[in-house]
C-alpha cells in the first residue's frame, strides 16, 4: 500500500509540472503577440513552437502515466518474484547450514541412488590371478613385466597396506598401480605430492573457520567412499619422497599396523555435529581393510631420503629393468572383492607347510648380520617374511627365491645408512658366511645388491 502511495504522490507531482508547462507556454504567447502584433504571431515560429508544446506535452504525460501504470504492475511481480527468490534463498542457506562435508553427503547420496550391487567374480587361485594380470597387462596396456615382479607386486599388496614402487623412470612404477586398477574394476586415485607438505591436513584436507566448510580433498573423498564396498581401493601417493613422508603420512603408518579395522580410525575433526555424513563417528572416519597404499620414489637431488620407520612399515618393489615383450593371450578384468582377496593370502598362509625352515634361515641370517655389519631386524620384519614368503610361493614363486627377494630390498638396505668403507671391508668374509649358510648359487640378489659397496 505504501508503494501505491508513492506512485500515485507521482503520477501527481507529473500534473503538476504538466499544467505549469502549458500555463507558461500560453502566458509566453500573450507576451510575444503583444510585442510583435497578432499578424506577426501567426506567422512566427515561436506559435508553432509553442503549439507543439502545449499538444505534444500532455500525450507525452499520458503515455508516460500509462507507463508508470504498467509498471506498478510489472514492479509488483518482480517484487513478488523477488522476495520468493529471497525467501528460495533464505532456505536454502538454513538448510546448508551445519553442512561442513558437502562433497561427502553427496557421496551418501550417491550411494543410497544406487541401483545395482556390485557383482565380482569368484578367484580361487592366487597362481592364475598373477598369470591372468601379467597377461592383462601385456595384452590390453601393453605393459610388460617379468613373473618376479608380478609375483611380488602381489604377495607385497597381501603382505601389507603400505607399498613403495622404486625404479628407474620409464620402468612402470606407476603404471603397474594403474593397470591394476584397470584389471580389478576400480579406478585408482592418484595423489601428487607436494614438496611443500609438512602435516595431515595436506592429505586428508582442514577446517575452514571462516566459511565453516571442511576442505575435502580427493584422498578423503576416497577413503570415505571405501566404506560404502567390499572392491579394493589403490591410493598412488605419486613421487610420495619429494616431501618427508614421515612428516604428512605419520598417522597413517600407525594406522595401517592395526590388524582390526575397527582400531583403525583417523581424527577428521575432534568435535561432531548433527549433519556430518553418517560414516564419520564422532569425527572420526574408518580405514577400512580394503584401502592400500601405493608410493612411487625417485633417489635423486629433488628428494628426501626415505626413513627406516618409512621402510620397515612398508613393502618395497624395485622396478629397475624394463622386461622384455612377449606374446600374451587375451585377458580381461577380473572383478575381485577384498574379502577374497585376503582370503587367497590367508589360504597360502595355512597351505604352507615350511614355516619352521623360514624361521631357521631368519636366525641364521640375523647373527651373521649382526656378526659383520652390526645390523639386526626386529619382529615387524619377521612377521613380513613369515606372511610374504608362503604368499609368494602361492603366486608361484619358489621359496628361496621370496626369501632372497625379501632380504635384499628390506633387510639389506639398512646398510646404506652405515660408513661405506667399513661396509666394503667387511663384506668378503659375509659373503663367505652367506655362501656357507644358503649355498653359493644361492641368494643372487642380496649378492647382486652387495656389489654396490665393493671397492673396485
Amino acid at each position: 500500500m505504501n508503494k501505491n502511495k508513492r506512485l500515485n504522490k507521482t503520477i501527481l507531482i507529473l500534473c503538476g509540472i504538466e499544467l505549469i508547462l502549458i500555463i507558461f507556454f500560453l502566458a509566453y504567447l500573450l507576451v510575444y503577440s503583444g510585442m510583435v502584433g497578432e499578424d506577426s504571431l501567426i506567422m512566427s515560429p515561436a506559435l508553432y513552437l509553442a503549439v507543439i508544446f502545449i499538444i505534444f506535452i500532455p500525450i507525452g504525460m499520458l503515455l508516460y502515466y500509462i507507463g508508470i501504470r504498467n509498471r506498478k504492475i510489472n514492479v509488483f511481480k518482480f517484487e513478488v518474484d523477488e522476495q520468493k527468490f529471497t525467501n528460495k534463498s533464505k532456505k536454502v542457506v538454513k538448510n546448508e547450514k551445519g553442512k561442513r562435508f558437502t562433497e561427502l553427503l553427496k557421496l551418501d547420496i550417491a550411494n543410497v541412488e544406487k541401483k545395482e550391487e556390485i557383482k565380482f567374480d569368484e578367484v580361487t587361485s592366487l597362481y592364475d590371478f598373477c598369470r591372468s594380470f601379467r597377461n592383462y597387462c601385456a595384452s590390453r596396456k601393453h605393459l610388460y613385466y617379468t613373473e618376479d615382479d608380478i609375483r611380488s607386486f602381489i604377495a607385497s599388496l597381501l603382505t601389507s597396506k603400505m607399498m613403495i614402487l622404486q625404479g628407474m623412470s620409464g620402468t612402470g612404477k606407476t603404471s603397474i598401480a594403474l593397470a591394476f586398477e584397470q584389471f580389478i574394476g576400480n579406478p585408482t586415485t592418484v595423489i601428487a605430492v607436494q614438496p611443500v607438505w609438512k602435516e595431515r591436513s595436506d592429505l586428508i584436507g582442514y577446517f575452514n573457520e571462516f566459511t565453516k566448510k571442511f576442505n575435502e580433498t580427493p584422498l578423503l573423498k576416497e577413503l570415505y567412499r571405501s566404506n560404502f564396498d567390499d572392491q579394493i581401493y589403490i591410493i598412488v601417493l605419486d613421487e610420495m619422497n619429494i616431501a618427508r613422508i614421515e612428516y604428512y603420512f605419520a598417522e597413517f603408518l600407525s594406522l595401517l599396523e592395526y590388524p582390526n579395522e575397527d582400531q583403525r580410525t583417523l581424527e577428521i575433526t575432534n568435535d561432531s555435529w548433527p549433519k556430518d555424513p553418517k560414516m564419520i563417528m564422532e569425527g572420526r572416519l574408518k580405514i577400512k581393510r580394503n584401502v592400500y597404499f601405493l608410493g612411487t620414489a625417485n633417489n635423486d637431488e629433488s628428494t628426501f631420503s626415505i626413513s627406516d620407520k618409512v621402510y620397515d612399515r612398508s613393502m618395497v618393489l624395485n622396478l629397475d629393468n624394463k622386461a622384455q615383450a612377449f606374446e600374451a593371450e587375451d585377458q580381461g578384468p577380473i572383478k575381485i572383492s577384498n574379502e577374497n582377496f585376503e582370503n587367497l593370502a590367508k589360504s597360502a598362509l595355512n597351505s604352507f607347510k615350511n614355516q619352521d625352515t623360514i624361521k631357521q634361515r631368519i636366525n641364521t641370517l640375523n647373527k651373521i648380520l649382526v656378526q659383520h655389519f652390526a645390523i639386526t631386524f626386529g619382529n615387524r620384519m619377521v612377521n613380513q617374511i613369515m606372511s610374504y614368503v608362503p604368499i609368494y610361493v602361492a603366486c608361484g614363486g619358489n621359496e628361496e627365491d621370496a626369501f632372497d627377494d625379501f632380504i635384499s630390498k628390506k633387510i639389506l638396505r639398512k646398510l646404506d645408512g652405515k660408513d661405506i668403507f667399513k661396509v666394503a671391508s667387511a663384506l668378503p668374509s659375509f659373503l663367505d658366511s652367506l655362501n656357507h649358510a644358503f649355498g653359493v648359487n644361492k641368494m643372487m640378489k642380496c649378492k647382486k645388491y652387495l656389489k654396490r659397496f665393493e671397492v673396485r
